[in-house]
Order: structure tokens, then C-alpha cells, then sequence
């Protein structure tokens, strides 16, 4: 009768096994400027978009907004598909449950808030400028010197990425301690997911 060989030994090696991206949903309000934005920052830091999903929803209102984001979120935790994190995010303008409707987002579970005060446009600005200056609306930022020198023909709904990506390291030093945005705070998620 042979012997029988014996069988090899398992040897485990040491490897590095990569964490799977967070699976995040971003919620914008109407204007095409933010997906255009986020579309393009995603596309530059190749996330995938299994992992991040940006869906335009056309509502008017931040507490609107809100609403649907949870709809979304809930719906995907039915079919077996969970957000890690989902991020609204809406300008303040003139909307009357803006305070209330952060403050709610705030306090709802895997909810973040990204928001630029007045509008997204004041985003837009720091990449170019260090600025605290307070604006009322977006037709007031539009014609202060600082934007027209930057955007002089700036139209909402445009596609800025392509011009302010280099810039973004500059959007995010002037948006520290900055009381109209945080808009930062998202985008310096989004690239460590990528540097996991």
C-alpha cells in the first residue's frame, strides 16, 4: 500500500485586504451647478458610482429636500442596500425652514448636511478668495466685485469643475473656520474614501 503524501501545510500570508468604499447617496436641490461640481470632482477622484450615487432631485425647499433623501435612504435599507452616509446639500437663500431643516439633518442618524450660505456659488468663490464676507442672496454675490472677477460671465447651471479642480486645495484652507460654508468637510470625505 503507498503512503499517502501529506498534505501541504497552509500558510497564511500577510495581506493587505482593502476595505470596501462607503456606499453614499448625495441629494442636491434643483440647480444643475452642484451635480455638475460633484459629477466632475467624482469623475477626478475615480469613486465609483456604485459607491456614490447623486440623484437631482427638482424640490424647492431644504425640509423638502430632506423628506426625500429619507425616502431614499429607506428605501434602499429595504431592499438589503444601505447608505453609509447621505449628504444633502441646499443653499439657505430665502427658504424659512432652512435653520430647522439643518438642525434636523443634524440630528438624524448617518445624515450630514453640506451647506454654502447663500448659495452653492459662495463655494465657488473660495476657491479664489479667502472671504467671510456675508451675502443675502445670490444676486447680491453675483455682483460683488470679487465673483465678477473670477466668474465675469458666470451663468447657473454652468460646468465649473473642469476650470476650479486644481483650486480645490485653496477652496477648502479658506472654508476652515468659515462660518457660510462646510461644504469642505464633504469634499475632504470624498477624497479620503479614495485614500483608504
Amino acid at each position: 500500500m503507498a503512503k499517502r503524501k501529506p498534505k501541504p501545510q497552509y500558510s497564511p500570508r500577510k495581506t493587505n485586504i482593502r476595505q470596501p468604499y462607503d456606499r453614499v447617496l448625495i441629494v442636491c436641490e434643483g440647480s444643475k451647478t452642484e451635480i455638475n461640481y460633484f459629477n466632475g470632482l467624482i469623475n477626478h477622484l475615480k469613486l465609483s458610482t456604485v459607491n456614490i450615487q447623486m440623484l437631482d432631485i427638482k424640490q424647492t425647499t431644504p425640509d423638502s429636500l430632506f423628506r426625500e433623501a429619507k425616502e431614499l435612504y429607506q428605501d434602499a435599507k429595504r431592499k438589503g442596500n444601505s447608505y453609509d452616509k447621505v449628504y444633502c446639500i441646499f443653499d439657505k437663500d430665502r427658504h424659512a425652514k432652512y435653520q430647522e431643516t439643518k438642525d434636523n439633518i443634524e440630528q438624524a442618524k448617518n445624515f450630514y448636511v453640506a451647506f454654502s450660505e447663500p448659495c452653492f456659488e459662495y463655494w465657488l468663490l473660495l476657491h479664489y478668495e479667502n472671504t467671510t464676507k456675508p451675502f443675502t442672496c445670490f444676486d447680491e454675490l453675483k455682483k460683488d466685485k470679487m465673483f465678477k472677477k473670477h466668474f465675469p460671465d458666470y451663468q447657473k447651471n454652468q460646468d465649473v469643475f473642469t476650470n476650479l479642480q486644481d483650486k480645490i486645495p485653496t477652496a477648502c484652507q479658506n472654508a476652515e473656520n468659515n462660518p457660510h460654508t462646510n461644504i469642505h468637510k464633504l469634499i475632504k470625505y470624498l477624497q479620503n474614501i479614495k485614500n483608504r
